[in-house]
């Protein structure tokens, strides 16, 4: 973010970072991915509580019926079992109990019903119903010895009698158990559902440790003990004992959820980083890069084939290499036979007519371009196989400048009608660079600046220092870089590849400068404007 942004630029910069964090970084998306993945689980269970709230049918077919069990209804059995008294129910299931303490038993029965039993809870509501609708006191052999109503099932009735699934289900389990723990619940009372409707029953254990018999309870519809036949109360009551315990859910499930997310997502983020480390490695010319293959799943495969990618580009880099530098050293043999042949009848002035010393002035002039092009081939590949050494010493660059400008200068003003002149002030400090290597950045530069500027124009070296460097620039009153190409003037083979390439231009010429440049540790760029001009400044270090 640049440091000169408006304070709401750097408000929604600060407010966008997880967005930009999520979109451009693998490990945090994995983090959030995992984190989500725990609370999409969480959400899903709330939705399909919800469902089979409103839509009962979905619970019974998906035996998921226990959501809307009476949990406290367990409780109540191993309550009302104690205030009934175990002994007394001891006497009762004997068939030892008077007739006077056998109705108060089912007075006690009935009030158990009524929610009527000091100490216990009412209804919720006055038009709510009561949390239980029957209870039945059962002997060992699954006999019923009392109940609140002999409608619901009368003494002497065995357990098969009772209407409701879940009854007979609990009170055989507890009969089976014999005063053990119910695994299901890990505790002496069990407890089922059929049709919303909870059923508990709880062993009577006596003092000398052996059960005696089994209290039942059934409850009514949990609908209608917390809302009535309103499914809006009943939500409403999940929603709240939910709130209670999503916390013990959902903390742990995050908790979980960060530490595993962080592990797998660093360990798939640093696998990723090393295959975009070779790819940018690739990309600054270091064809050698390669990334080590330590799994065999997608990742492990995409690593193989960047390898086998790499590696086939590197040879056709290093057989290209190859080609250029051996077809580079052999021109040069025909090419100074030529030359020296040119200048030995350029040398026999008596014996040619006019037309014939301009004949030899043309091949003279492409025999320069051509070795100039073979010059820049060379060097190209030099760079390229990390072969070219500098022998950096410390030289006077107002001389250096004077030099290059007068190798060309006589060539501008023949041909075009073109001044080359050297600003540069001999107290312009002195750099640390390769003398022959700079010579060449400036003769492709100026010779650049000469193709573009057309008659009567004027090229100007100037230099200055620029801190620990010293800054020079070849400018020209050309005809310009259009602004779209101007990112792409350093590029290799640029002017060939778009047709634009001049007579005389060999496409490599600014691509070496700027290789050049960089190995001396400077920069270089360029300013231009159509038709006004272009101006191309580098740096180069200082001398000590």
């Amino acid at each position: 973010m640049p440091t000169d942004a408006s304070v709401a630029t750097q408000i929604l910069y600060w407010v966008l970072t997880p967005v930009r964090l999520f979109r451009q970084r693998t490990a945090v998306n994995l983090v959030v991915s995992y984190v989500a993945m725990a609370l999409i689980t969480i959400t899903l269970l709330l939705s399909a509580l919800m469902a089979m709230i409103l839509w009962p049918q979905l619970g019974q077919w998906l035996q998921f019926e226990e959501v809307a069990i009476d949990g406290y209804l367990g409780e109540q059995a191993r309550a009302y079992a104690q205030w009934l008294d175990p002994q007394r129910l001891e006497v009762a299931i004997e068939g030892e109990l008077d007739p006077a303490e056998y109705d108060r038993l089912e007075a006690d029965l009935q009030a158990i019903v009524a929610a009527a039993v000091p100490g216990f809870e009412g209804a919720f509501e006055e038009s709510f119903a009561f949390r239980i609708a029957h209870v039945a006191i059962l002997d060992m052999e699954g006999m019923v010895v009392a109940s609140d109503d002999p409608a619901w099932i009368a003494p002497g009735d065995p357990v098969s009698r009772f209407s409701l699934g879940s009854t007979r289900g609990v009170t055989a389990r507890t009969l089976s158990l014999d005063g053990e723990l119910d695994p299901a619940w890990g505790t002496l009372y069990s407890m089922e559902v059929a049709n919303e409707r909870t059923s508990a029953s709880y062993p009577l254990v006596m003092n000398d440790g052996e059960m005696a018999g089994v209290l039942v309870l059934e409850g009514n519809p949990i609908r209608e003990v917390i809302g009535g036949e309103s499914r809006i109360e009943l939500l409403r009551y999940f929603g709240q004992q939910f709130r209670q315990v999503i916390w013990y859910v959902t903390i742990p499930a995050i908790v979980v959820a960060i530490p595993f997310g962080v592990w797998r997502a660093r360990s798939i983020s640093r696998r990723l980083e090393r295959m975009a480390s070779a790819a940018d490695a690739m990309a600054e010319g270091e064809l050698d890069a390669r990334i080590p293959v330590r799994q065999r799943d997608e990742i492990g495969r995409l690593a193989e084939r960047f390898n086998e990618m790499a590696a086939t580009i590197e040879f056709n880099e290093r057989t290209r290499r190859a080609f250029i530098s051996n077809v580079s050293h052999e021109l040069r043999t025909p090419l100074s036979i030529i030359r020296a042949t040119v200048e030995r009848q350029l040398g026999q002035t008596g014996t040619l007519d006019p037309a014939q010393i301009a004949s030899l002035g043309v091949i003279e002039r492409e025999s320069d371009m051509l070795d100039r092009m073979i010059t820049d081939l060379f060097t190209l590949t030099r760079i390229g196989e990390q072969s070219l050494r500098l022998e950096r010493k410390v030289f006077d660059l107002a001389d250096l400048a004077g030099e290059a400008v007068a190798g060309i200068r006589d060539l501008a003003w023949s041909q075009s009608r073109v001044s080359v002149e050297s600003l540069v002030s001999p107290d312009v400090p002195h750099v640390l660079a390769d003398h022959l290597r700079i010579r060449q950045v400036l003769n492709n530069l100026l010779y650049n600046a000469l193709r573009h500027t057309p008659e009567g124009g004027l090229i100007v070296v100037q230099a200055k220092p620029a801190g620990s460097m010293v800054e020079v620039s070849v400018s020209d009153t050309g005809r310009g870089i259009p602004s779209a190409e101007i990112d792409h003037v350093f590029e290799r083979y640029y002017q060939a590849e778009r047709g634009v390439r001049h007579d005389d231009g060999s496409g490599l010429g600014l691509s070496i400068v700027k290789q050049l440049v960089t190995a001396h540790g400077g920069e270089i760029s360029v300013e231009s404007r159509e038709g006004e001009g272009t101006t191309f400044r580098f740096t180069l270090p200082q001398a000590p």
